[in-house]
């Protein structure tokens, strides 16, 4: 494989890797014609999906796709053969299916399972370009060819790059409040623009400095209304004594009188 090439394909899973959370090794779902043209190659079909994807691979194959090679004849048993090796792929269909149904099937809507598929059906190519993020492989003149990302891949990765900037500005912006408010500041509102307040015209006052400073004036002793004073205050009452009628007190004022 030319330097170049193997360059571009490098890059391309990266950005799998980073938009559509691919993980080594790739798992490589491959269809019957793929597995003839594996086998024809005379070559180690790890080695090719290795030095095509630049990484490890696991190659893998379904149950119905194993029933169409069978089906093929005996002249297709080597092809058989070799695909016995691979790791086999449950697609729980208990009647065999075509196996481009069957591929449909496993990869779903969403391509959960982060396949990348192997085949040479035109029809098959046509309906995963409809579907983001599914690299693809098939063969041109004997050589294994990673397709370039298809329209609703590159549009998915422009979304993708777009929700990551917005989401930043909004990171950046509530990050910045949240410094001022620890400053002590109030965050800044957008598009909030205080009115400029007008200054009055009119005779300017006085200059403060220029002006003389009033003397200040001493204050003058208070006299005290001594004659005020003596009016308010209450007057004192007089204890007077009277003399109490009978009692031990006036039996010894009184003379007794005397016996004959």
């Amino acid at each position: 494989m030319r330097q170049k090439r193997a360059k571009a394909y490098e890059r391309l899973m990266t950005a799998y890797e980073r938009y559509f959370r691919y993980r080594q090794p790739y798992q490589i779902l491959i269809d019957d014609a793929f597995a003839l043209n594996l086998h024809r190659a005379q070559l180690s079909p790890q080695k090719q999906c290795d030095m095509v994807m630049r990484s490890e691979t696991k190659i893998m194959i379904t149950q119905c796709t194993m029933q169409a090679l069978y089906a093929r004849g005996p002249e297709c048993q080597p092809a058989v053969d070799l695909a016995k090796s691979f790791e086999r792929r449950k697609c729980n269909h208990r009647e065999t299916i075509p196996v481009h149904e069957c591929i449909k099937s496993v990869v779903g809507d969403t391509n959960k399972h982060r396949y990348v598929i192997a085949t040479t059906n035109t029809e098959l190519r046509k309906h995963l370009h409809s579907i983001p993020g599914i690299p693809i492989l098939h063969y041109n003149r004997m050589v294994i060819v990673l397709e370039p990302p298809s329209d609703a891949t590159s549009n998915r990765i422009k979304q993708i790059e777009g929700e990551k900037v917005s989401q930043s500005v909004v990171e950046k912006k509530v990050l910045d409040g949240q410094a001022k408010e620890e400053a002590g500041e109030k965050p800044r509102e957008e598009n909030s623009e205080q009115p400029k307040k007008k200054k009055r015209k009119g005779p300017k006052g006085p200059n403060p400095l220029a002006a003389k400073k009033k003397k200040p004036e001493k204050s003058k002793p208070q006299k005290h209304d001594t004659d005020k004073d003596d009016k308010d205050a209450p007057k004192k009452k007089r204890s007077r004594r009277r003399n109490k009628i009978g009692g031990d007190s006036g039996s010894a004022d009184t003379p007794t009188p005397a016996t004959a």
